[in-house]
């Protein structure tokens, strides 16, 4: 099983992390006791005895603005040469200014050796297929396309539900031979996918052509085109309006939000606001009912640990 590391908030790669053969306990170090990520790497080493890193993600999947720079992109390649580790550069839905600056990241990777462009809109995959036809394209998990309300998922599977209800709930459209059109036609190898909360249904795992990717520990809830981090200190008559000036206030902080479960007697899911997107910690139940699926599977050959590199905002 191959382990990949992302950092969603550094510009600069972290030594300690980076070195070469560090295993996966060893780079959550930073981690609390008992929290996500200890608990994470935990779990990963019990189902995966072996697992250590052998690729860093670069970049972030939702904000054009924090879009590394070729200058940044080469820092972050020299060190993972040193590690020998393999780069992949993650690339958020992008507007036409963001393509090119883009571009100009993608060619700062152009001859390294396994290097990778995760893509989340089919707007930049289009144009990355079309002007640099023999990239590493991947298909980030923002396209894909499945219900992700943490506060109840868990019911996605009830045995009440009605069997189309349960299936609908339970599964996504990238089985349709249109979307499998889609992928082949512009060589689509690699998917990513969320540790879904609702048991999704086998064929989700299996039954594809492509290699499949699962995010730890974090679920993808939801974002938008404004960030709450980056509106509290603005001027009032433009907060939270798309394109406002920011500090880049997401590098350092996190807001916890604590959601009421509908029906749940004062019970609560936690939400991470990060930047301008949303995300719910996978619960280790869900954590090692999804390990001990990947164990045996054909098609799931890599797991993404977001690293809490900067300690903040990132512990339920």
């Amino acid at each position: 099983m191959e382990v990949g590391l992302s950092f969603p908030f550094l510009a600069a790669p972290p030594p300690a992390v980076l070195r070469g053969g560090a295993f996966l306990e060893e780079a959550l170090r930073g981690a609390a006791a008992g929290d996500a990520h200890a608990a994470l790497a935990e779990a990963i080493l019990r189902y995966f005895p072996e697992a250590a890193p052998s690729r860093v993600y670069v970049g972030n999947e939702t904000c054009e603005r924090l879009l590394p720079t070729p200058r940044e992109i080469g820092s972050w390649v020299a060190s993972a040469r040193e590690g020998r580790l393999a780069v992949s550069l993650v690339l958020p839905p992008l507007s036409r200014d963001g393509l090119a600056k883009a571009e100009e990241a993608v060619r700062a990777l152009e001859g390294v050796e396994e290097a990778e462009v995760v893509a989340n809109d089919w707007g930049t995959v289009h144009r990355l297929r079309s002007r640099h036809p023999g990239l590493t394209i991947v298909l980030g998990r923002l396209t894909h396309k499945m219900l992700r309300d943490p506060r109840l998922a868990e019911y996605f599977d009830s045995p009440q539900a009605p069997m189309a209800a349960r299936a609908a709930l339970c599964r996504s459209g990238e089985l349709a031979p249109g979307f499998r059109a889609l992928m082949e036609r512009y060589g689509i190898g690699r998917r990513e996918v969320d540790p879904f909360l609702q048991p999704v249904e086998a064929d989700e795992w299996e039954n594809r052509s492509e290699k499949v990717s699962v995010h730890f520990p974090y679920l993808f809830v939801t974002m938008g085109r404004a960030c709450l981090l980056g509106s509290m200190h603005g001027d009032p008559a433009v907060n939270f309006a798309p394109g406002a000036p920011c500090r880049s206030e997401c590098r350092k902080y996190a807001v916890e939000f604590q959601l009421p479960v509908p029906g749940g007697n004062g019970k609560v899911k936690y939400l991470l606001s990060r930047g301008n997107a949303y995300y719910h910690t996978a619960p280790p139940s869900v954590t090692g009912r999804i390990l001990g699926r990947l164990s045996s599977s054909r098609q799931v050959d890599r797991i993404v640990v977001t690293v809490p590199a900067d300690g903040h905002g990132w512990g339920k």
